[in-house]
């Protein structure tokens, strides 16, 4: 059987290792913007700073971020996050950023390495509670931010996602999660050639009624609050056909 596939409604597996050593490979290429090693838009690489401010425009209202808070961003990249915490975050603040991929790790590393109460560890969203050092992990986290990470776990392991988070945000906390989102039924890309990224390439675009699902599941409603949830991009961001990006804002209430 033929391992390029795109999937339509069907639900399969797709290998996480090979999607792991796609982010390691990035740091291979030489592109213009360092958020476009996560970011993408190869081709088009000013689109990624286009979307990065409008994405910050829209999101950071939500967070309720102050100069102490603590923030946690899992799927941190190249730390794109963290430049924007940079404007706002005090000494007494914190930013942890958590990531897969050691060698799109150490690019973020790198980028803060003057940064004093800036942390990264290396770690998948699986396995963030068994990663983070213990004096990080005891600090509940004001807002955690998860960026197009969903979308490359598969739905056995989700669970165990949601759980993590339960146990990192702090009461009156935030999560904010934006994924990719397939604008009909799910689409799974499986092992395809990406002409734009030059690589092979796996995702899993769920729906977000499977998304809400989900969340709805993972937090009772005594103690969390979906506050808001909308489609990410407008008019020209949006530049795909069949998918698009999606965030929600949730709160942990008790």
């Amino acid at each position: 059987m033929n391992n390029e596939q795109r999937i339509k409604t069907n639900k399969i597996a797709i290998d996480e290792d090979d999607v792991k050593l796609f982010f390691n490979n990035r740091v291979n290429k030489n592109l213009p913007y360092l958020i476009n090693y996560t970011n993408y838009q190869d081709k088009h690489p000013e689109l990624a700073l286009e979307r990065d401010k409008y994405e910050k425009d829209r999101i950071m209202p939500f967070l309720n971020l102050q100069p102490e808070s603590r923030v946690l961003d899992i799927g941190c990249g190249v730390g794109r996050w963290g430049n924007h915490m940079l404007k706002i975050l005090s000494n007494q603040g914190m930013y942890v950023g958590a990531d897969y991929s050691g060698n799109i790790l150490n690019l973020a590393k790198n980028h803060f390495r003057e940064n004093k109460n800036f942390y990264f560890c290396e770690s998948s969203f699986q396995d963030i509670l068994l990663n983070l050092p213990g004096n990080i992990k005891q600090n509940n986290f004001n807002v955690i931010l998860i960026n197009g990470v969903m979308m490359y776990i598969n739905d056995t392991d989700l669970a165990q996602c949601m759980s993590n988070l339960k146990e990192l945000v702090a009461v009156s906390g935030r999560i904010c999660i934006k994924e990719s989102v397939g604008l009909q039924d799910r689409l799974t890309l499986n092992k395809i050639y990406s002409e734009e990224l030059e690589s092979q390439y796996s995702a899993i675009y769920r729906g977000v009624e499977e998304y809400n699902i989900l969340f709805r599941d993972a937090f009772s409603a005594d103690k969390y609050n979906i506050i808001y949830q909308d489609v990410m991009w407008q008019g020209d961001l949006a530049n795909r056909k069949e998918t698009t990006a999606y965030f929600w804002i949730i709160e942990k209430i008790g």
